[in-house]
């Protein structure tokens, strides 16, 4: 019974949610498409299994990883440079202050090299067990912070023992994870807390996800946990946790709406938004669930570090230890027995990670499969956050934040066709954004702002911190402090100074129609918020929404129909009108009876549509 009122709750929710949905509040507001020219893209010379991107040596430069090659791209010069390898790569990182790259793969078994920042030279083959997947379809977030480099790929070809592991040839020293023992745990993300204050109390944080132990049938099945470990971390004595974490502790994370029975427990992609104070930087986590829904919730790093710090652990009830388990010590290897023995299990917190505004930013029938976030600053100061969400066919949808909201700004369909994106990178200096599939890799230039129209009004209502309105060139162009933007509302009033086009106002040319023939008018629909309506002189005649366009059908013409007729769309409380039409009525069809002649032409506007 109890599993049925789920069932009806989440179906009623969803019932509500798609309702909203048709109203256009889960749509993108425009689309862009590869014929719009705001994007370069370069092939890779075939179709690669898995490619991985990295940030090249200047700003206009991307490393690009795929099987059996390493490239540089240079998107402005339109050149590049090689250098094969013996494996497919599945890992790449800078080294600090040096000349080198770090790269691994995979052959069957992993390994990593030294290679030249030019691609000019690979150094011989280096240890790389636990370091590097054993497969390209073996998902192993990596980090490199300063001389350390935190890896989560499985020991053993099997896929088991799984867990972090920190290769460092510093004071700290290696240390492996003592709770790798399972196939059903998958890491999704690693992040630093950021440096803080004390740097004693810096961390590193992993989410993932695992299967839910919980047999029950109302039981969700995965559980999304985000776990912690301290950076200063020495491991144990020789007796107990020798070479193993004594800070590694694990909170679940909330994505959903609880009280309408909602959840979402699969984690697929997480992001981290880092900001000036550590404690306000932010993790932009990606969900999926059962009902193939998709939701984005935030939380903030201080959030994550208050639950590891203040909460009771989960099936500890008892007097805890002092220190605290988890907490960070100037040397672990000196902790007391007591709190070494309490960390040598998975050591969970009772409270749960809540998101920012106890629910999800966005909750969507779309099935996202990668997240980027940028911050942008608008014109007048404020920061906004703008998300990158990749959909499974291949198109991006590009998401403003705003007040705990969500707008969905435009739709990016960066291919020819559909495809797998496989990674995604963002370049915040340049604003550009990187998107790849096993064939090609794609430059996205978000100040690309033409595209958005040729009014102040296009450019306001867009609502895209990135571009603003020009009053002096009369385009939409990259946003700056003598531009005009309203990144909160899209109000149009901000343009009631200036100009407007009135290429529209003047009369149409006159289309004659046969008697009798159906005939139909097609009205583009720019923007999927607007509203769009055909007027025969001034009555709303409706229309038909289709991919093509607002279709007003006439399946029979006559004098009665003749005139002028005028689309409309509404947006914000600014109207306007985007399609003129004047028609007339010629007489009858030529050999064909009038009705035949109106099947023939109503039949050839629905196959047109089709």
């Amino acid at each position: 019974m109890e599993i049925k009122k789920k069932t009806c709750f989440v179906l009623f929710y969803m019932c509500c949610f798609l309702a909203c949905v048709a109203k256009g509040l889960d749509k993108p507001r425009i689309t862009l498409n590869a014929e719009d020219n705001i994007f370069r893209n370069y092939s890779l010379g075939g179709n690669h299994s898995r490619v991985e991107l990295l940030q090249g040596p200047s700003d206009t430069t991307l490393y690009v990883g795929g099987d059996g090659k390493l490239f540089l791209i240079d998107f402005q010069k339109r050149n590049h440079s090689e250098i094969p390898l013996t494996y497919n790569v599945t890992l790449m990182h800078r080294y600090p202050n040096t000349q080198y790259l770090y790269v691994c793969g995979t052959h069957g078994e992993p390994v990593c090299c030294n290679v030249s920042m030019k691609l000019t030279n690979s150094s011989e083959p280096l240890p790389a067990q636990g370091i590097a997947p054993f497969g390209v379809d073996e998902q192993a977030p990596s980090l490199f912070i300063e001389d350390e480099l935190y890896t989560t790929a499985s020991y053993e070809k099997s896929g088991s023992k799984i867990g972090i592991r920190r290769w460092s040839d510093g004071s700290m020293g290696s240390i492996w994870s003592n709770q790798e023992n399972t196939q059903d745990l998958r890491y999704v993300a690693l992040a630093w807390s950021g440096p803080k204050e004390n740097k004693l109390q810096d961390k590193v944080y992993a989410f993932m996800w695992e299967k839910n132990p919980d047999p029950s049938r109302e039981a969700e099945l995965w559980v999304p946990l985000v776990t912690q470990i301290c950076k200063v971390d020495r491991g144990g004595p020789k007796s107990c946790l020798q070479k193993s974490w004594t800070s590694h502790l694990r909170a679940r994370l909330s994505c959903g709406i609880p009280d309408r029975k909602l959840y979402f427990s699969k984690l697929v992609d997480v992001t981290i938004l880092y900001a000036e104070r550590w404690n306000e930087g932010r993790a932009y986590a990606l969900f999926s669930n059962g009902w193939n829904m998709s939701a984005v919730c935030i939380y903030t790093l201080g959030d994550i570090d208050r639950v590891f710090t203040t909460s009771s652990f989960r099936e500890h009830p008892g007097q805890v230890p002092q220190p605290r388990p988890g907490m960070c010590v100037s040397d672990s290897t000196k902790l007391p027995r007591d709190v070494l023995k309490m960390m040598m299990g998975p050591l969970e917190m009772q409270e749960w990670v809540k998101p920012v505004g106890d629910r999800p930013l966005i909750i969507s029938r779309h099935q996202y499969t990668r997240i980027e976030v940028d911050s942008v600053m608008a014109v007048d100061g404020t920061q906004y956050s703008v998300l990158f969400l990749s959909l499974e066919d291949g198109r991006i949808h590009k998401v403003l934040e705003v007040m705990g909201q969500f707008f969905i700004i435009a739709e990016l369909n960066v291919f020819q066709r559909k495809t797998v994106i496989q990674n995604m990178l963002l370049q915040n200096s340049t604003k550009k954004l990187y998107v790849s599939n096993g064939v090609e890799v794609l430059e996205v230039d978000l100040h690309a702002c033409k595209k958005y129209g040729t009014q102040c009004v296009d450019c306001v209502q867009a609502r895209d911190p990135y571009c603003g309105w020009d009053a002096i060139s009369q385009t939409c162009t990259a946003a700056s402090s003598g531009t005009i933007q309203d990144v909160q509302h899209g109000d149009f009033r901000r343009c009631e100074d200036l100009p407007v086009s009135s290429a529209l106002h003047s009369l149409p040319f006159v289309t004659e129609v046969p008697l009798q023939a159906a005939h139909f008018l097609n009205c583009p629909m720019r923007s999927g918020h607007a509203e769009y309506n055909w007027y025969y002189n001034d009555d709303s005649q409706g229309c038909v929404s289709t991919d093509k366009g607002c279709l007003l059908l006439i399946e029979t013409m006559g004098p009665d129909h003749d005139g002028k007729y005028e689309c409309k769309a509404s947006e914000g409380g600014y109207e306007r009108t985007v399609a003129l039409a004047q028609l007339q009525t010629a007489g009858r069809a030529a050999g064909l009876p009038p009705p035949l002649a109106g099947a023939v032409c109503l039949l050839s506007c629905f196959t047109f549509f089709l």
